[in-house]
């Protein structure tokens, strides 16, 4: 619906600004390939369009049309950081800077899981200045990318700073990425604090049952068996594969037993 509603403003845009017939034609053709869904001829269009050397407001215009399509409906995204590269080139607008390398940032970070170049670019939108309304997100983004890239120690630091401003859905998600540090590091009493801190904030339910799963091994790699058996038992009717569950505590069971023995 987002991209529709961009076409019809754009194709508006144009009839507006009295562009020559051919080039409305052209828009109005590319925009009844992207409603039929035939996204290929729609982008050959586009291309085309481009070929012919447009205004420079229109060029930015078609290659953030462009990178939209061919991320979001072709998933050939080569092609689309190639537009939104040329907008990022050929734009000193802030929304349009701002815009576009947030594109690129979900791009690499979410399709390409290249969190060297996500890092970049959320760095670059957290030092934007003047300071973005959406500052706290990229610094989270930033900070899950060098998670991603092993930074443990640089990622804390910014982690431990989101979780001090008590925002609904960055903090929460920041405790979660605390325990897990935590818990690659061995540190299992202390991972366990930040998860805990996470169960008390988080309200989705499938979410829940993932964290006292990590709980419970973080328990049991502790040899706190009675600790983990506890909580993998809470969770057996609702953890996806129940089996996983009963192997567990079947085999804490077994462990406590020789324990006493």
């Amino acid at each position: 619906m987002r991209n529709k509603l961009a076409l019809i403003f754009f194709t508006l845009y144009l009839a507006g600004c009295g562009f020559s017939s051919g080039l409305y034609k052209d828009i109005l053709k590319a925009q009844d390939y992207i409603n039929n869904q035939e996204f290929e001829k729609a982008v050959k269009v586009y291309e085309a369009i481009l070929l012919k050397k447009p205004s420079k407001t229109i060029r930015i215009k078609i290659n953030d049309q462009l990178g939209d399509i061919y991320s979001i409906y072709l998933n050939d995204y080569k092609n689309s950081l190639r537009h939104f590269q040329s907008i990022i080139d050929n734009s000193n607008e802030p929304l349009w800077q701002v815009q576009t390398l947030e594109k690129m940032g979900s791009i690499y970070f979410d399709n390409l899981k290249q969190y060297d170049k996500s890092r970049d670019i959320y760095l670059k939108l957290v030092e934007f200045v003047p300071a973005l309304k959406k500052q706290l997100f990229y610094r989270f983004k930033y900070a899950e990318s060098l998670f991603y890239l092993g930074k443990y120690t640089k990622s804390t630091k910014f982690f431990e700073s989101i979780v001090q401003t008590n925002n609904s859905q960055t903090s929460v998600q920041s405790y979660y990425y605390l325990g897990l540090i935590s818990f690659y590091k061995q540190e299992w009493f202390k991972a366990n604090d930040y998860w805990f801190e996470y169960l008390k904030r988080e309200t989705r339910k499938d979410l829940i049952v993932k964290v006292k799963f990590l709980i419970a091994n973080s328990f049991e790699s502790a040899e706190k068996l009675k600790e983990a058996y506890n909580i993998y038992y809470s969770i057996l009717g609702e953890y996806p594969n129940p089996q996983v569950i009963k192997n567990r505590l079947n085999s804490l069971y077994k462990r406590r037993v020789d324990r006493k023995r």
